[in-house]
């Protein structure tokens, strides 16, 4: 014969608990991704930023000429993220291009900052980022971007 004082959960408050942890992980996954891709993206621009700093300071200090995140990184204008051509920093790749310009002695540069993952909702970031020496940051939802873009 059973007890009425038994104690412990029945059935049906483990299955109602069981679909209220549920139903919490459904709203906040997507929530807590978002906002790890929008720290990417601000990651991204704070970075590019960094880089162009390190880039002004080097070509004062070599007469006009730019350099790569190996030779940044060597003379100590970056930190030991940048040792690769295209480092991995939170979400993003960064490309670095160093460019002739006809008009100009001096080599220019090129970079771009484009998520590693740009879809769906493992993205790392939404936002492909592009700037030059003398330019501000242009920015792409779709593709890469380019100096055709919108400035931020």
């Amino acid at each position: 014969m059973l007890s009425h004082n038994a104690k412990g959960f029945s059935l049906i408050e483990l299955l109602i608990v069981v679909a209220i942890i549920g139903i919490l992980a459904g709203v906040m996954i997507p929530a807590y991704q978002s906002s790890v891709r929008k720290a990417n993206e601000a990651a991204a621009v704070s970075t590019m930023n960094a880089i162009k700093v390190a880039e002004a300071k080097y070509v004062i200090d070599h007469r006009g000429q730019y350099g790569t995140f190996p030779q940044l990184r060597s003379e100590g204008y970056l930190d030991k993220r940048f040792v690769s051509e295209s480092p991995h920093i939170k979400g993003y790749i960064f490309v670095l291009t160093l460019v002739n310009k006809p008009e100009k002695d001096a080599v220019s540069f090129q970079l771009q900052a484009n998520p590693e993952s740009a879809e769906g909702i493992s993205a790392t970031g939404k936002i492909y980022y592009y700037t030059e020496p003398d330019a501000g940051l242009f920015f792409n939802r779709d593709k890469p971007a380019s100096a055709d873009d919108d400035l931020l």
